[in-house]
């Protein structure tokens, strides 16, 4: 391989509900539109990206063909795609480079960091992502072995761990902390703003809690029809769809407000409680925020977001968390392997990235490199021990394994450094 040869770099960056809070976040939130805009925006800057955006997180895992990676113009970027110049400030990012970048995308895989671990949606989110970015061009040789991994990692905590039992999805803590603020919900009446996904789940963990009527409004009727018939073919419950642009009319029926949209604006204000004399309780589990901050001024009504959702008390949370480090352990094996593959490729001959087949001589090289890799992966160890800390401080650690690692290859191999 010539010296010049540049090894791709695998970082991540973003924002999420650790660094930042909803106010904050929902400044960052990019929806399924406005992630290519995003990705067009760094097009020839990065070869591979995928964006994660959530009620919780807004992530971008990006892999750099530049030993240079200037952070700052990509949280520009997305300030300026999103308009939020002078809002979002440096503290509420995170950085990470390699095999941090790496970790944080199998912990996000299995749930465990998820705002409520075991959350049942999260793996789904992340598909989603790796759609969009495989769509638009994004997807690339690294990105594609993490997402794929992740991917993995994130079905077998399923299947051979406790973490989702009785998982709470965002949907499933929303009903529990209405429960949990007003007792018992047996024959309250409910409006649900919404029809996606999380909307959806919402419907059934009400359906669950025995609720009275369920008012159901969303900006496209159709899709408000479709999610309640659907419900109602396994579940019996009373139900009545309401025209969006009229809902407000019916404000005063109802004992509980949950609004999850996708609108970029509030869709409730102070002057659309005036009225109210008897309490109402208000979940907003939309990022950005359904309801507008002057809501809370209503002395009658009780105003909740997605960051209220940890007070939460998870009769299941226990059960979950004891296969914690079961997880955890999982996660450092896959990140091994990845990692062993990772860096394996600046250290192999030019000719077995051309996707031609070797020949019987190539063959015996590569698999010579692998078992060298093998044999000393204990190097990737340590970086991954002292990885995430600072990222200008592992990118240099980076690189500087990357650098010994050919060294030590054209030591036992007695051929020119790499």
């Amino acid at each position: 391989m010539e010296s010049s040869a540049v090894p791709k770099t695998l970082f991540a960056f973003g924002l999420n509900y650790k660094t930042s809070p909803v106010e904050i976040r929902e400044k960052l939130f990019l929806n399924e539109t406005e992630i290519p805009l995003f990705l067009r925006q760094i097009k020839g800057s990065l070869s591979e990206c995928v964006v994660l955006s959530t009620c919780n997180r807004t992530e971008i895992y990006g892999v750099s063909d530049s030993p240079e990676i200037d952070l700052d113009i990509y949280k520009n970027l997305l300030i300026d795609v999103k308009d939020a110049r002078g809002l979002v400030q440096d503290e509420h990012f995170f950085a990470l480079i390699s095999c941090a970048a790496c970790q944080q995308l199998f912990n996000v895989a299995t749930s465990i960091d998820s705002k409520i671990i075991g959350d049942s949606q999260i793996l789904r989110q992340l598909r989603g992502a790796y759609v969009i970015a495989r769509e638009n061009g994004y997807m690339g040789k690294i990105l594609n072995q993490l997402m794929q991994r992740a991917f993995k990692l994130g079905k077998t905590t399923y299947t051979e761990t406790s973490i989702h039992s009785g998982a709470a999805s965002v949907s499933h803590a929303a009903v529990e902390l209405a429960a949990e603020t007003l007792g018992s919900l047996q024959g309250r009446s409910v409006l649900v703003i919404g029809a996606g996904e999380t909307a959806r789940l919402t419907t059934e963990a009400l359906v669950s809690k025995r609720v009275g009527k369920i008012l159901v409004s969303n900006r496209t009727r159709e899709h408000a029809e479709e999610q309640l018939s659907a419900l109602h073919r396994d579940l019996s419950f009373e139900s009545e769809i309401l025209d969006f642009d009229n809902f407000k009319d019916r404000l005063e029926e109802v004992d509980i407000i949950i609004s999850s949209t996708g609108s970029e604006q509030p869709i409730l204000y102070k002057k659309d409680f005036v009225s109210r004399d008897r309490k109402l309780l208000v979940i907003d589990i939309a990022v950005p925020r359904d309801i507008d901050d002057s809501v809370r001024e209503n002395a009658n009504v009780v105003v909740k977001n997605i960051d209220d959702l940890h007070s939460i008390i998870d009769g299941n949370q226990e059960k979950r968390m004891m296969d914690l480090p079961k997880v955890k352990d999982m996660i450092v094996k896959e990140m091994v392997d990845f990692l062993t593959w990772y860096y394996l490729l600046p250290i192999m001959p030019a000719y077995e990235k051309t996707g031609a087949k070797p020949s019987p001589e190539q063959t015996k090289e590569i698999l010579r490199i692998k078992e060298f890799l093998d044999q000393n992966v204990s190097e990737i160890h340590k970086f991954a021990a002292r990885a995430g800390n600072d990222f200008r401080d592992d990118l240099d650690s980076h690189f500087s394994l990357i650098r010994k690692l050919q060294a030590m290859k054209s030591a036992a191999f007695g051929t020119a450094a790499v």
